[in-house]
């Protein structure tokens, strides 16, 4: 039964005299990932920064940047932010620069971007065709990639050829028109 007691009083001594000890590192270790967080936000925030291209670790209130950015302005922005961040002691700005880098994000965005201008391209020559009494619209078919229209079917007369070209012409951002159409007399 001594023996129990003795052993109880030991643990609970110890956890006594080494929790402030845990409790420091614990708090370290939770001040660098509020501070991770405060930075991740602050590197989100700046629209001129894709967040999920950098990549912060911290340790120690010293923040540790690193990731790929298309230009040397982009990483010191980015070193200026985290540094801003109140509580970050130092900033080792890792980051290196690829002028060619486009990110995932990046990539994706202009993916759909273009996409959605194609497709509002093809739509709107479509509607302006259908709302034109010089053009037979079903009988014009109209694809747009990559701001390139094609224009292919037949037409009624010259007149309404060169028509149906200058109004895919006129849409914005297209780049180029193709003529595939044939005028049948």
């Amino acid at each position: 039964m001594k023996t129990k007691k003795t052993f109880a009083t030991v643990v609970i001594f110890s956890s006594i005299i080494t929790a402030p000890a845990i409790a420091s590192d614990w708090q370290g270790k939770t001040k660098d990932a509020w501070l991770d967080g405060k930075v991740e936000t602050a590197l989100m925030l700046n629209s001129e920064l894709n967040n999920f291209a950098i990549n912060t670790d911290v340790s120690q209130a010293k923040v540790i940047l690193s990731g790929t950015v298309n230009s040397d302005l982009k990483k010191e922005l980015a070193e200026q932010i985290a540094q801003n961040v109140d509580g970050v002691d130092s900033v080792d700005n890792q980051i290196t620069v690829d002028e060619r880098h486009v990110s995932k994000v990046e990539a994706t965005g202009k993916k759909f971007s273009r996409t959605w201008y194609d497709l509002s391209t093809t739509a709107g020559i479509n509607i302006e065709y259908a709302a034109n009494d010089s053009i037979e619209a079903t009988s014009i078919d109209v694809d747009t990639k990559n701001g390139t229209v094609v224009l292919t079917g037949s037409v009624n007369n010259d007149t309404a050829h060169d028509l149906a070209i200058e109004i895919a012409k006129g849409f914005d951002h297209v780049k180029e028109v193709k003529d595939n159409l044939i005028v049948a007399n």
